[in-house]
């Protein structure tokens, strides 16, 4: 049960000096959730009290399954876009439906989380792409913005992606409605300012109780847009009133949201952890999300994920552990208690203001500039990814778009992997790669080349016809070359069959294929493969080091006339590294190398 419900584990142990922090980080979380979470839920195209079904037991949920202390699970502009974009495509003949079709989204969304962490599928964020990540959310985060200008302005919404949204609004502008256009645009300017120069007071909070205020005092309810009556309370939990048939329909939604929902959050929850120095489990990360969302869907809600930006406030208020989340739900269900009534006077323009500056956050202005000077190619592939969400109207397309294109960049790692040739450091016995060492010295007839990267199935025909292209363009004879494996932790069978044929090409040449830093895994597949005996179990050394100091061993007595000059450049290169670096090396380094040096001296004197 403690592994399974980690509060069993950190609550009976609660440091009660934390309590005043969490208390007040909880009642900053609230105050973001209560103005941000209406205007998710009007997103995800349900009514606003939805945000007080869905945000309160999703918050407690995620306290008693998680383990990020600082995370804040609630409600989430992204995942909201998504559910609105996945139920829009099912028809839903009235609002009624709509809302049960999104709150059955959220279980189902919740049971691939918890089935996806009990199953321990929490690296498979690590196969998505960051820069394309960080494309799509720019994406969705423009999205967002595009389809809430319409309420500042005053405007009736249109259809369409984004460049079609774009166009009507600006055909339109004429008929803005300059009230609205006042009252959202004064709110937009006074969240920018108070996170720019006030950042310590809830920006969106203050905007909601302007927006109220403004339209109370001077008599505006009937003139623009308002939220209206809000039913009070909490929902009850139920199953959502849904034919059974739809459930095959929206399990693909389903399953995009807990992917989407996890890679986000996940980047943030480590984030976290290390500032605060104790370890997420991811897999366990997956159960506390989707069961926050098996919790949403049932009291009638929408699908929920982490909120980065009250995450955020959270720290920055002192939050020490997942109470804060829960005193941020306590606070939450009141308001949705007794404070209802109190929003009834809140315009549509200052909702779609609130959700425009909050997720203007999203947008990863930095993270692009970064990739642009960073790599090139990463930076383009984030801008398919956020061309895709805008261009393609449904938004599970979009995401599409971003999966095709981290498999686009998997494939060209592949095609081009990236082969060190290693040399030694002088004065030691370490080797580094010459193309970030040019000091480095290469040892004659040697050559030493390791794989940046684990060789498998998708990249060991490349890493073949690379090592090949080295030893032919090669400066110098080659008669050994090096394999180095510590990059691989696990060789699959096509990969163990590269080797074996890279042998026998070698073999060909008239060069001698030896193997290093092979791990327990990696041996084991190229010993039941046959590959060893092909090789010959001789030719597998511990690592790099070892491997150059047996093939030094056994090479004089081996050398022609002509390679007296190398002989003698080997004397000095481990003479220098015995001289130099003996105190670093280990007895049995030091014991081998002493070896290698005296026979070399002898053979040396013997040609003089």
């Amino acid at each position: 049960m403690r592994r399974y419900v980690p509060i069993l584990r950190w609550l009976p142990e609660y440091d009660s000096s934390w309590l005043r922090a969490d208390l007040i980080a909880g009642l900053t979380i609230m105050a973001l959730l209560v103005p941000e979470g209406m205007a998710y839920a009007e997103l995800a195209g349900v009514g606003p009290e939805a945000a007080f079904y869905a945000a309160p037991i999703g918050l407690l949920l995620y306290a008693v399954f998680g383990t990020s202390r600082q995370l804040v699970v609630a409600v989430s502009s992204a995942v909201a876009v998504m559910s609105a974009s996945i139920i829009g495509q099912l028809g839903a003949a009235d609002a009624a439906e709509f809302a049960a079709l999104t709150a059955l989204l959220a279980i189902l969304a919740g049971v691939v989380g918890v089935l996806a962490g009990l199953l321990k599928l929490g690296k498979i964020a690590r196969f998505f792409s960051g820069s394309v990540l960080a494309g799509f959310v720019s994406g969705l985060a423009l999205v967002i913005i595009v389809k809430q200008l319409p309420k500042v302005f005053g405007l009736e919404g249109t259809e369409g992606n984004v460049w079609e949204r774009v166009w009507h609004l600006i055909g339109d502008l004429g008929g803005a409605h300059s009230t609205t256009l006042v009252i959202g645009a004064s709110t937009i300017a006074l969240m920018w300012a108070l996170e720019k120069w006030f950042h310590r007071i809830p920006a969106a909070l203050v905007a909601l109780v302007y927006g109220i205020l403004a339209v109370t005092i001077f008599g505006l309810a009937d003139e623009i847009h308002v939220v209206g009556e809000i039913p009070s309370g909490l929902a009850l939990p139920q199953w959502p009133d849904v034919a059974a048939t739809e459930i095959m329909g929206l399990i693909p939604g389903a399953v995009a949201i807990t992917l989407v929902m996890f890679a986000e959050a996940v980047g943030p929850a480590r984030s976290f952890a290390s500032k605060h120095r104790y370890r997420i489990d991811e897999d366990q990360e997956l159960v506390g999300m989707g069961m926050a969302n098996l919790g949403a869907g049932f009291f009638q809600g929408f699908p929920i994920g982490a909120s980065l930006s009250k995450s955020a406030a959270a720290d920055a208020a002192g939050g020490r552990s997942q109470v804060s989340g829960m005193v941020a739900a306590i606070a939450t269900a009141l308001v949705a208690l007794f404070l209802t009534p109190l929003f009834e006077n809140l315009p549509e323009a200052a909702l779609g203001g609130i959700v425009i500056v909050a997720v203007s956050g999203m947008f990863k202005w930095g993270e692009m500039r970064r990739l642009y000077r960073l790599r090139k190619i990463d930076f383009w592939l984030a801008i398919v990814a956020l061309l895709g969400v805008m261009t393609f109207e449904e938004v599970l397309y979009g995401l599409l778009i971003a999966v095709l294109a981290s498999l686009v960049a998997l494939i060209m790692r592949t095609r081009r992997p990236q082969i060190s040739e290693l040399g030694r450091l002088p004065g030691t016995l370490q080797f580094r790669s010459l193309a970030v060492h040019p000091e480095a010295r290469q040892s004659s007839g040697l050559l030493i080349v390791r794989p940046d990267e684990t060789v498998f199935f998708a990249n060991a025909a490349s890493i073949r016809e690379g090592i090949r292209d080295m030893v032919d363009g090669a400066d110098r004879p080659v008669e050994t070359v090096l394999l180095d494996l510590e990059m691989t932790n696990e060789l699959d069978v096509p990969g163990a069959e590269m080797i074996e044929e890279l042998h026998r090409e070698l073999e060909g040449l008239g060069v001698e294929l030896a193997l290093a830093g092979a791990h327990a895994a990696v041996e084991d597949i190229l010993e039941r493969s046959g590959v060893l005996e092909a090789i010959s179990r001789d030719a597998l050394f511990s690592d790099v080091s070892n491997a150059v100091l047996a093939l030094a061993e056994r090479t004089p007595e081996e050398l022609d006339d002509p390679d007296r000059a190398a002989i003698i450049a080997r004397i000095d290169e481990l003479a220098d590294a015995a001289l130099a670096h003996a105190a670093e090396m280990t007895e049995d380094e030091r014991r081998r190398l002493a070896g290698v040096v005296d026979r070399l001296n002898r053979i040396a004197e013997r040609d003089q």
